[in-house]
């Protein structure tokens, strides 16, 4: 009996590593401003729920991700959370970005991204 709920935890783990590995498709406005190319990708608020931690290694994530799309640009991370533009990306650029809204940055949605991490 034993062996049988092992087997069935063991069965069940497995299933969610691989639902873990699905791949998630993003929208993405890649695009170019203040003279340098910008890839801004689209994702769920829950992102900015993250601790700090995980946000950066998901950013690194979408950064690698990006470039195996041969998606050049600085890439920035971007949310409607509460009705306001989120934004996750290199410090220099947190000027530019607060005077966004999401409407700028769906004006300029031109492409899908698919990642797996």
């Amino acid at each position: 009996m034993k062996i049988g709920v092992l087997i069935a935890l063991f069965a069940s783990l497995l299933m969610s590593e691989a639902f873990a590995q699905r791949p998630k498709t993003y929208s993405v406005a890649h695009t170019r401003t203040r003279n340098v190319d910008m890839v801004a990708i689209k994702v769920s608020s829950r992102y900015f729920e993250a601790d700090a931690k995980t946000q950066a290694q998901l950013y690194t994530d979408f950064q690698a991700c990006a470039r195996s799309a041969r998606l050049g640009g600085t890439v920035i991370v971007v949310a409607a959370v509460n009705g306001r533009l989120r934004y996750y990306g290199p410090k220099t650029w947190h000027t530019f970005l607060s005077s966004l809204d999401m409407s700028w940055i769906d004006a300029r949605v031109n492409k899908n991204l698919t990642c797996q991490f």
